[in-house]
């Protein structure tokens, strides 16, 4: 004899239900957007004060005082008793390039295309990237950020919604299908001084598609060279294009590693993080070396840079991890590190980065300590982007 036993209901899911979910998840991120970017939903850059200012220059905050008394530099605005200076981005990178460190890029030679990749999730590649952009247009370079995620989280977090306000046509897209030759047409100013983003949107899962199925029709396409061949233009208006990747082993993300110029893989010092890298760096390897074998393609890059991202200096496996990665990888892990601490994700979780923040409420210690890690790292990347402009300005003179 059976029994009829009550069972808990189910949470059954159809289409029409996946639907709604997606309708709610959109308008929530909407609501959430507008709320954390007042007063418009749009962003805006942040002031730079004038102590900011005078470390991005390299000086003591009294000789940019005086070169402001003197009318050397613009003056900024004064707050409160007069002895605080604020600048916009703008004056502050027009200060940089004009009496701080800045050396512009040699005459003749192209911009640097730096692409930041990993096959794995959460190792903080967004946030890297993003912040690369940004620390290096303080110090005065011109930045193109290329989102080629279809996710879209650096085109988010540079403030725009992907879903609502980027169509396909403003994407890499065009290039991909070919009716672009160049990828000018899909840059554009951002809220930041200095930074065009080449915005991305789930559109672009279809150059997985496009691609593959180009390629199988038409022996002589090149699908790896898509990205590189419409390149050139930005090379030539930019200092650096940034590339956020794909987080899988895509067609466009070969295409972009294809172009780059430079490549650095974020890394968190944590076991499941480390053993991950293993498998990217076999399959990066083996895919170039299929390529070199298969295609005939010769791929050389400037440098390859390992960073220490999210890194957990109170969890006790954190230094015994570090040990291994550089054991493993010695001669290409960078000696800057990027921290996990509140601050960075709090920041994250309002669609910002460090370099985003105008005040902070909390311990100006803790502030100092974490713009001073993304300082490092910009700074690691720069000399990277200098001593590659200095050789191939030394080809050109030959």
């Amino acid at each position: 004899m059976t029994t009829n036993r009550i069972l808990p209901a189910r949470n059954i899911i159809d289409v029409e239900g996946l639907i709604r979910i997606a309708d709610r998840a959109e308008a929530t991120l909407a609501q959430l957007r507008q709320d954390l970017i007042k007063p418009q939903p749009t962003k805006s850059a942040p002031m730079v004060s004038g102590s900011r200012l005078a470390q991005l220059c390299g000086m003591e905050r009294t000789q940019l005082n005086h070169l402001c008394s003197k009318g050397t530099i613009k003056p900024g605005q004064t707050k409160g008793n007069g002895r605080k200076r604020m600048f916009t981005l703008a004056e502050a990178r027009e200060i940089v390039q004009q009496v701080g460190k800045f050396k512009p890029r040699p005459k003749g030679v192209l911009g640097m295309v730096v692409a930041c990749g990993n096959f794995k999730g959460g190792v903080g590649k967004t946030t890297v990237t993003v912040a690369l952009a940004q620390g290096l247009s303080l110090l005065g370079y011109s930045a193109c950020l290329v989102d080629l995620d279809p996710q879209a989280s650096s085109t988010t977090l540079m403030g725009w919604v992907p879903d609502a306000e980027v169509t396909e046509d403003m994407t890499v897209m065009p290039v991909v299908y070919g009716d672009e030759n160049d990828l000018l047409y899909a840059a554009k100013p951002s809220y930041w001084d200095g930074i065009d983003l080449i915005p991305s949107s789930p559109d672009l899962f279809g150059a997985d598609y496009y691609l593959p199925n180009k390629q199988a029709s038409d022996p002589s396409f090149r699908f790896w060279e898509v990205l590189d061949a419409a390149l050139p233009v930005l090379r030539q208006k930019y200092d650096v294009i940034i590339i956020d990747t794909p987080p899988t082993l895509s067609y466009l993300a070969l295409a972009s590693f294809m172009a780059s110029d430079g490549i650095i893989v974020p890394l968190p010092p944590e076991t499941l993080d480390y053993a991950s890298s293993t498998q990217f760096f076999r399959q990066f390897s083996e895919l170039f070396k299929s390529m070199r074998d298969g295609k005939n393609v010769e791929k050389r890059f400037e440098f390859v840079k390992i960073l220490l991202s999210k890194v957990k200096s109170s969890v006790s496996m954190t230094d015994a991890v570090k040990s291994w990665i550089k054991q493993t990888y010695p001669e290409i892990l960078g000696t800057a590190e990027v921290p996990d601490t509140d601050l960075v994700k709090n920041a994250y979780a309002e669609f910002k980065t460090i370099y985003d923040l105008e005040n902070y409420d909390g311990s100006q210690r803790t502030y100092d300590r974490a713009l001073e890690a993304f300082d490092a790292v910009v700074a690691e990347i720069e000399v990277e982007i200098q001593n590659c402009w200095a050789h191939r300005e030394q080809e050109l003179a030959k």
